[in-house]
């Protein structure tokens, strides 16, 4: 039978920076791990809005966010937490005190920070909304760039003949891009896929042989407990639950080691 490896992006294949523009207190945090943030309180969702750098940095900065993400044709997209997109519109419509400008500091704010350790190669943005509270809580930016051995990895489990695949909650613009340049074909990359499409992916992928789920982060749990094999990898530091160390079948410091595992199974 086959082997799959279906991997996380953010955090597992991309070493991230965190920005988080908090509606409450008016600061930047970078120190919030976005999912982890989300699944704190049972009526956040989070929201991923399909809008390049150059969009959000060239709009003006009063206008509501609703605003201008209708006047730009801007697509957005549930990809974590129990709101539908009717819950996300409504609430952004109605938000009209978030204006671009919270966005475009974000956005300057974690470009910033990333470059203080490496270029940036991707950069996603992203609304966490509260469905109690009916508002938008959080802004969100996360700037990443491929950890050390990454294209390698993927170069050797090709070469054993294992199929490699991305399933991320991130946009599938910059997943292709970084698809690509690490060396994953673009018709193997999902994005904006929820906790519950990483699992449906791994279901599907099981018809053909044994699948390995390699991810860091609390979004990746039903994929664990669907995966024949649960990699949790803690190359990216942070806080993690414990309920995904008691998924995992494997816990890895550095992605490089997602090769030997590889090869017990082929």
């Amino acid at each position: 039978m086959s082997l799959s490896v279906v991997f996380d992006s953010a955090g597992t294949l991309m070493k991230t920076v965190r920005a988080v523009f908090s509606r409450e207190t008016g600061n930047i945090t970078f120190d919030k791990e976005t999912t982890l943030l989300v699944f704190e309180d049972k009526d956040r969702v989070l929201v991923l809005i399909n809008a390049g750098n150059c969009d959000i940095l060239s709009g003006k900065p009063d206008m509501p966010l609703f605003c201008w993400i209708s006047e730009n044709n801007i697509s957005y997209a549930v990809s974590c937490g129990h709101g539908t997109f009717e819950d996300a519109t409504r609430i952004i419509k109605n938000d009209s005190a978030s204006t671009l400008q919270y966005l475009q500091n974000v956005v300057l704010a974690c470009r910033a920070e990333a470059e203080k350790e490496s270029g940036v190669f991707a950069l996603n943005t992203g609304l966490i909304l509260n469905l109690r509270k009916n508002m938008i809580e959080f802004i969100v930016a996360a700037a990443g760039y491929p950890f050390s051995g990454v294209k390698e990895v993927m170069s050797s489990l090709k070469e054993m003949g294992v199929g490699v695949f991305v399933a991320s909650g991130d946009r599938q613009e910059k997943l292709e891009a970084a698809a690509e340049y690490i060396g994953v074909p673009k018709d193997h990359v999902f994005g904006a896929a929820t906790p519950d499409r990483k699992a449906e992916i791994v279901s599907e992928l099981q018809k053909s042989g044994f699948v390995i789920m390699v991810g860091d982060g609390i979004n990746d749990i039903s994929a664990f407990h669907k995966a024949d094999y649960a990699v949790l990898t803690v190359q990216q530091r942070g806080r993690r639950p414990d309920i995904l160390f008691n998924a995992a079948d494997f816990v890895i410091e550095d992605i490089s080691e997602v090769e030997e595992i590889a090869r017990r199974f082929v």
